[in-house]
């Protein structure tokens, strides 16, 4: 039998080995589509790229329960080419000082070979931050037909003691926990309700993929949707300490009826070892998929796993890799799973069982006193 915890990092590696950037998510999209087919589920792809698998549950009338997840990573694109060098636009939030020059980087071609290269400085005698374009120089002459992904030349996947650093953490561990997590419900006893895994495109040049796929109506409206996102350590979420139920993000608050099922996934496995870490926090450092579904009608609620170096942007201006705690990630992993088996009684938690609860003896004290 396959030891989950090596499952889980596992599928974290492969998808690792697959550098993304909006728009270009091919190489992990094959490596999802293919962990799905290993492990024996259906799936599907919407008209927009998305791909949704699904564990079957076996009561109807329990509401389905989607964990959603990005397949991107900022990076650039190169456009076209400018005297002996290409010019690049950013793809979402790279760190300002990926526009200076002299950062390594990777071209990635469309037969998955990988070129390297460094950035030449911004673009433009006003070197203007605000165009958000770089120039990029190889070694060697090439001949590339644009638009070709520019990737940070930085580690795909690599155990560092007790932190997993990987150019794109964000958001490649909630899709390998997303896996992880359908993997096992696969395996075991069927959930109460349907569980879909999601993993969408463009997140990271503004929640594209997401957003198209809520405005579409594709999950059906009664869905609970967990985003499974990285999102950079503040106080309160501190890596090391637990995956971090995500109440809201920089823009949204989420909803207690989902919050409610990752509540109940928290107390049963503390239940099943007292050792259980997991923090719950407003992760405000930014938005997150959650809030797309929100906006369109859904209960959301989220986790997060603590990130460093969020978006390779490292102290003093440096791009290095990002990375996450891995008790943190395989933590999350078990928070995903057991959430999916709580739906059906989300409801009963410790803390809304004491608030419903008033003491007899409270109870007869306000009648003698109330009147």
């Amino acid at each position: 039998m396959t030891d989950p915890k090596e499952q889980a990092l596992n599928y974290l590696s492969r998808l690792g080995g697959k550098p993304a950037t909006a728009f270009k998510e091919e190489g992990v999209a094959n490596e999802i589509r293919a962990i799905l087919e290993e492990v024996g589920l259906e799936y599907s792809q919407d008209s927009f790229g998305n791909i949704i698998a699904k564990v079957s549950g076996v009561d109807a009338a329990i509401p389905p329960l989607a964990i959603v997840a990005h397949m991107d990573h900022p990076g650039f694109e190169i456009t076209g080419s400018h005297d002996s060098r290409y010019l690049a636009k950013a793809m979402g939030g790279v760190p300002p000082s990926s526009f200076e020059a002299g950062v390594p980087v990777l071209a990635l071609m469309p037969d998955g070979t990988r070129i390297r290269g460094v950035t030449d400085g911004k673009f433009g005698d006003d070197g203007d931050y605000n165009e958000r374009q770089v120039l990029i120089r190889f070694d060697q002459p090439q001949d590339l037909e644009p638009p070709i992904s520019v990737v940070f030349d930085l580690v795909d996947f690599e155990l560092d003691g007790e932190h997993i650093r990987m150019r794109a953490v964000d958001d490649l561990a909630g899709c390998g926990s997303i896996l992880a997590a359908l993997a096992r419900l696969n395996a075991g006893d069927a959930p109460p309700g349907d569980v879909y895994g999601v993993f969408t495109r463009a997140e990271e040049v503004g929640l594209i993929g997401a957003r198209l796929m809520a405005e579409a109506g594709t999950l059906p409206p009664e869905t609970l949707v967990i985003s499974a996102e990285s999102s950079r350590v503040l106080p309160g979420a501190e890596m090391g300490e637990g995956p971090v139920i995500r109440v809201g993000d920089a823009g949204f608050t989420f909803t207690a009826d989902a919050e409610a099922i990752l509540i109940r996934a928290r107390e049963t496995l503390k239940e099943k070892d007292s050792g259980f870490k997991c923090q719950r926090q407003l992760m405000s450092g930014g938005t997150c998929e959650a809030s797309a579904f929100a906006v369109f009608g859904y209960q959301t609620t989220g986790i997060a796993f603590p990130l460093g170096n969020y978006h390779n942007g490292a102290p003093e201006g440096r791009i290095e890799a990002e990375y996450i705690h891995i008790d943190d990630y395989l933590g999350g992993v078990d928070l995903l799973t057991e959430a999916a088996l709580r739906v059906s009684d989300r409801a009963d938690t410790a803390f809304r069982r004491r608030l419903r609860e008033v003491p007899a003896d409270m109870r007869q004290r306000m009648l003698d006193t109330g009147r």
